[in-house]
């Protein structure tokens, strides 16, 4: 299962080049609702490589989202959330949500119509939540209406609040990691059927492995099947993987501009805002739920979703990590992705008129 285990570079690289790009656009970039988007407009087409540099830096926040997607997904697919893990796997969601937090602040500094309608319905959702959220709402806001401190709050949400946390969150998860001193989950600890012997490496590997084991500081309680070396063997694979996430977000950048749209018209009735690909199915949810089923649909069941996810090592507890003998999970997860795609296309479909589903 080696290949399975190789996102943390990617992760680690993606997030380098994300805060190297985000300086550079620091130089140019001008927080203000007078400028913001003509600043914009100076970083794509006359400042040296802007267009590049901004292009990076729009669809690495993209392949960022949807690579902690893959790994949450594939950490809960082979039941690495079990004990001892919990928490590190509650980090983990948490660090997804901090990731599209970012992501979704950093869509409103372009200051375009399609930033200042994701600004309008995530302040709209703030509001409906209930007990903080008026005030957390004004808190962003500002004031009582969209004004000039929106997008200055908004701006220090991006570049401090959101990607400091995630910094710490990610340290304490990597930290968790290490400290556990676990291998992998049941793709590495499934008995070895094979009969094959080890290779030379692998045999060396396991001596090593099991020389921990016998160290009373260890944390390790067992090994896997079959392992070998971190150098050179898993971090080529790491370095090949990096390397591919690497190559599609330059084949992005060259082939898809990053998107800017025209000037803010809170006034207008002919634009039609369209969400970030990661909130389709969020904004086809509030449609669907419009009236008095808005508040549960805008907040209680997102709520309810990310805490059975980030509670679902306690949930299912018991000892059994083959997903053949974890079918109540897997349809869990199968389910909860069958309601995000299902909605995300037929927000598409609206959208962009897409022939995803017929609409009466």
């Amino acid at each position: 299962g080696g290949w399975w285990y190789t996102f943390g570079a990617a992760l680690f690289v993606l997030f380098l080049l994300q805060v190297l790009t985000g300086l550079f656009l620091l130089f140019y970039y001008e927080p203000t609702i007078e400028r913001a988007r003509e600043s914009v407009l100076y970083i794509q087409q006359e400042a040296l490589l802007g267009w590049a540099v901004r292009g990076f830096h729009y669809w690495n926040m993209v392949l960022l989202v949807a690579l902690v997607g893959i790994h949450l997904l594939r950490t809960f697919v082979s039941a690495a959330y079990k004990a001892p893990r919990e928490l590190t796997w509650v980090l983990g969601v948490l660090l997804l949500l901090l990731m599209v937090a970012t992501a979704y602040t950093g869509v409103i500094l372009r200051w375009d119509q399609a930033a200042y309608f994701d600004l309008v319905v995530g302040l709209r959702i703030t509001e409906l939540t209930p007990v903080v959220g008026p005030w957390l709402a004004e808190l962003w806001r500002g004031g009582e209406v969209i004004n000039p401190h929106s997008l200055l709050r908004t701006f220090a949400f991006h570049i401090f609040l959101f990607p400091l946390t995630l910094l710490a969150v990610a340290l304490v998860h990597i930290g968790l990691v290490v400290l556990l001193g676990q291998y992998g989950s049941w793709i590495n600890y499934e008995p070895d059927q094979s009969g094959a012997p080890l290779t030379e490496e692998q045999a060396a590997s396991r001596r090593k492995l099991e020389e921990e084991l016998l160290d009373p500081k260890s944390r390790k309680v067992n090994l896997p099947a079959r392992t070998t070396f971190f150098w050179p063997f898993h971090v080529f694979k790491e370095g090949v993987v990096t390397f591919g996430f690497f190559l599609l977000d330059l084949l992005l950048v060259l082939w898809f501009a990053a998107p800017i749209e025209g000037p803010v018209d809170p006034a207008t009735t002919e634009y039609a805002p369209a969400s970030i690909w990661f909130f389709l199915f969020f904004d086809q949810a509030l449609l669907l739920f419009a009236g008095t089923w808005l508040v549960p649909a805008a907040n209680v069941v997102p709520l309810l979703m990310v805490l059975t996810l980030a509670l679902w090592p306690w949930l299912d507890s018991g000892s059994e990590v083959r997903p053949s003998g974890r079918l109540a999970s897997l349809a869990f997860m199968l389910a909860l992705i069958g309601v995000i795609f299902t909605f995300a296309f037929m927000a598409a479909s609206r959208i962009y008129n897409f022939e995803f589903i017929n609409h009466p």
